[in-house]
């Protein structure tokens, strides 16, 4: 019988050359999401155009069009590299599920305090999860992780160490990308779906067609 292994998201507990690799995946998705936000890759001409008397689609598209997108890739690329950080510093990043052997670290980690992972695993056990993966006893089915404003906490803060005033304007974000969730007469909220729907057919058919010559010159 072929040997389980622990699931792979959960390689943030092990030592070693499976932490650093599920790190490097984190920071790397971070950096790419970052890297991808429309308004801080024109920044300079939108500035310009803040104060001029003709604005083109740059000052609009970062105004309206992509703000809420810009949003939501902005919290998005912070909750990859406070998880990152919070696994690189030893701490859990999965919400726990209270069991007769945890109810301490579950109680702890409800009111806020970040819970070490050698805390974690000196109680838990490996048990076979819903896959055909192993998963740790103390961890929802699921396994989801903490939320991103749990990670903007002063608790958390403390272990990933991001600017005061940078951690305040990172609230501020969130907290608009939600209500831009949810109130959908902003404008802003109605372009993501033309967004989502444009770039689909752009991602499909640039896909399909190189794959088509690929599969043509290795045959």
């Amino acid at each position: 019988m072929e040997k389980k292994e622990l699931l792979f998201e959960l390689d943030a507990y092990n030592l070693g050359e499976k932490r650093t690799r599920l790190m490097v995946e984190l920071f790397g998705n971070a950096y790419r999401t970052i890297k991808s936000v429309y308004l801080f890759k024109y920044f300079d001409e939108y500035a310009k155009q803040l104060s001029a008397n003709e604005r083109t689609e740059i000052y609009w598209n970062a105004s309206y069009y992509e703000k809420l997108i810009d949003y939501i890739k902005i919290c998005v690329a912070y909750e990859n590299y406070n998880k990152a950080m919070l696994i690189r510093n030893g701490y859990l990043v999965h919400q726990l599920k209270k069991t007769s052997q945890n109810s301490t670290l579950y109680n702890l980690q409800k009111s806020g305090v970040p819970i070490k992972i050698n805390d974690f695993l000196a109680i838990t056990n490996v048990i076979n999860g819903p896959s055909e993966h192993l998963i740790f006893e103390g961890l929802p089915n699921h396994l989801p992780t903490i939320n991103f404003s749990t990670t903007l906490s002063k608790a958390y803060q403390s272990i990933i160490g991001l600017d005061e005033i940078f951690i305040y304007q990172l609230k501020e974000i969130n907290e608009k990308r939600n209500r831009l969730h949810f109130y959908t007469e902003y404008r802003g909220a109605f372009s993501v779906r033309d967004h989502v729907n444009k770039w689909a057919g752009i991602k499909d058919y640039s896909v399909s067609t190189i794959e088509k010559e690929w599969i043509n010159i290795k045959d």
